[in-house]
């Protein structure tokens, strides 16, 4: 993954537990790269922690800016960046990638997020404004005090704000509004995975189409089977190629960990082959893929492999790393 060290430019609080974030380079100059609405990027944070986040805001503005729920449940990276982060710090930000980009057309939009699920959903509803783009904007929350962005949300005719409600009365709201499906509609929703699951259900009860439906995951899906993580080759030689080191994989230990018993350190963020940041090249071996993000036509060409879930079916992997 290619890093940009970047600048804190501002910190405010977008709503109670939620920091916003901006981004600017380090000079002042224009950003290095470019991104389309529902996009993320990777944070390098203190003590190797590698964390997404979605990006709320269109690249025409020269700067990044993100919006971070602090985590009950924080496994370092949200706890970090609430307590530590400072104005002029510095951090290395990977080049934006997007899992869930908006399509292109001039179709109507639908988009529904719950929670922190409005970060992506809001950078797809301001490029809609601006395209002038029909849309409609569905945003559920746990209290107003709990909402991000109001200020600019609350008034606009084409966004309707719940908050305080049940998780039955927010499947009981669903049906009125993935009723009357206009030809040519996208829906777009991102939230927990419970959320998204009631939407799903209720937008294929609606006739809406399973290639309209577009959903957010940072994690595993809740009906996706359950990768396995052991490797079923007894003994796997793998060969990191530029570091000029060499492990054997112990049985039970993904190839991140046996990488980092030598000193080869693979950057990872999700750990369940969903997001990407850990994707390396193969120079040789047969892979056993167990990931959910290459593409068939990647996997068929054997030249790259997610080390945090993905395998080898062979007696020898070589990666170039």
């Amino acid at each position: 993954m290619n890093w940009v060290e970047m600048k804190v430019r501002g910190l405010r609080e977008e709503a109670e537990g939620i920091l916003g974030v901006e981004l600017c380079a380090v000079k002042g100059d224009a950003l290095p790269f470019s991104w389309t609405p529902g996009a993320h990027v990777d944070l390098q944070l203190a003590g190797g922690l590698v964390r997404q986040y979605s990006l709320t805001n269109l690249a025409d503005e020269g700067c990044i800016r993100l919006a971070i729920k602090r985590e009950p449940r924080s496994r370092g990276g949200s706890q970090w960046l609430h307590e530590q982060l400072r104005l002029g710090a510095r951090i290395q930000v990977g080049v934006p990638r997007n899992l869930f980009a908006l399509q292109p057309g001039t179709g109507p939009v639908v988009l529904m997020a719950a929670g922190i699920g409005v970060t992506p959903l809001l950078a797809m509803y301001r490029a809609c404004r601006a395209q002038q783009r029909p849309v409609q904007f569905y945003y559920f929350s746990r209290s107003l005090a709990h909402s991000a962005f109001l200020a600019e949300l609350h008034a606009q005719p084409d966004v309707s704000l719940f908050s305080g409600l049940s998780s039955a009365d927010i499947a009981a709201q669903l049906p009125q509004l993935l009723a009357n499906r206009q030809p040519g509609s996208q829906l777009y929703s991102c939230g927990p995975q419970g959320f998204m699951a009631c939407v799903a259900e209720q937008a294929t009860a609606a006739g809406w189409p399973s290639t309209a439906q577009h959903r957010e995951h940072f994690n595993a899906p809740l009906q996706a089977p359950e990768l396995p993580t052991t490797h079923q080759v007894p003994t796997v030689q793998l060969v990191l190629a530029k570091s000029a080191k060499q492990v054997l994989v112990n049985a039970g230990e993904t190839l991140v960990a046996a990488a980092a018993r030598v000193g080869v350190t693979i950057a990872t963020s999700c750990g369940m082959g969903m997001c990407g940041a850990c994707m390396c090249p193969v120079l040789s071996g047969e892979i056993d893929h167990r990931d959910q993000y290459l593409s068939d036509a990647e996997r068929q060409s054997g030249r790259w492999i997610l080390p945090c879930v993905s395998a080898c079916s062979g007696e020898e992997l070589v990666l170039d790393l």
